[in-house]
């Protein structure tokens, strides 16, 4: 790109119509995939699902993710089935 060319339109998704529509991510969370157990302190579970980071429940730390959902409890008790 050169100094003065314009950043937004490199930005700019094809409007031409040639482009495949964008197919919908999973939605998480999603009881019927999701998944936790206890991260052995507090009151804190580690997320099970691939793929975390598409939920807004889920708080990255360190090589893991927490489950933050307000349901949790539930959610490992259904894991542990």
């Amino acid at each position: 790109m050169s100094p003065g060319e314009n950043m937004s339109a490199v930005n700019m998704p094809n409007r031409g119509g040639s482009q495949a529509e964008p197919k919908p991510e999973r939605q998480l969370p999603d009881p019927a995939i999701c998944r936790a157990k206890p991260a052995g302190w507090g009151d804190y579970a580690d997320c099970l699902v691939d793929g975390p980071y598409l939920c807004r429940f889920a708080l990255p730390f360190g090589f893991r993710y927490l489950c933050l959902h307000p349901e949790r409890a539930a959610i490992i008790a259904r894991t542990k089935d």
